[in-house]
């Protein structure tokens, strides 16, 4: 490692056979983990109304798009082993670009199913299982960004006329708790942010 990747912050992506991942939905490390439950969970997710969550949903959806559009088509696919990051688990740092944006969708499409269910007064027996929400290569070869939008613009237009309040049924996230419709939406927003910072580290890592 260079002087320069030292004085920068930036760890230089490790190779795959200097490192093994744990096995998905091994969770957080500990301390995290309590964090993210007692103090995350109960109180940041109530910070903001519904309206304020779409649009930091769109708004990050928006800046995940312009930052995927900048890495050329031949590198969409290309693996980065990007550093330790807070609220991602480890076996979820080895991604390419178009795995990303999959990720996205793939658990962004049932949390705004849940979301409906919720602000109907309805509830469901579904368990969340993080280890099912990974990328399964629907995109190589290909470009995932074309139906992301479409991810983007049709969960606006599904939550936007819906009364999403901070009462009502609950369903259980394996980290979180029992969370209600309106924190379910700030979930949908900040798992967006999450994968943002990803997406830029893989980005530079390229």
């Amino acid at each position: 490692m260079g002087n320069d990747e030292i004085s920068s912050g930036w760890i230089a992506p490790v190779a795959l056979t200097e490192i093994i991942l744990p096995k998905p939905g091994a969770g957080l490390p500990f301390l995290e983990s309590l964090y993210v439950r007692f103090y995350v969970g109960p109180f940041q997710s109530r910070k903001a109304d519904k309206s304020k969550n779409l649009r930091l949903f769109q708004m990050v959806g928006a800046r995940l798009l312009k930052e995927f559009s900048s890495i050329p088509a031949e590198k969409r696919d290309t693996k980065v082993l990007v550093p330790r990051m807070p609220g991602i688990e480890d076996s979820s740092r080895n991604w390419c670009p178009n795995q990303v944006l999959e990720h996205l969708m793939i658990t962004g499409v049932p949390m705004r199913g849940l979301i409906v269910e919720l602000a109907n007064g309805r509830t469901s027996d579904y368990e969340v299982k993080i280890e099912n929400f990974k990328p399964q290569g629907k995109y190589e070869g290909g470009d995932a960004s074309q139906d992301f939008k479409k991810f983007l613009d049709e969960t606006v237009s599904i939550l936007d006329t819906l009364d999403v309040k901070d009462a009502g049924p609950t369903h259980k996230h394996p980290w979180l708790g029992q969370f209600n419709a309106l924190q379910w939406t700030w979930l949908l927003a900040g798992h967006n942010g999450l994968h943002y910072n990803q997406l830029q580290a893989i980005k530079k890592g390229l």
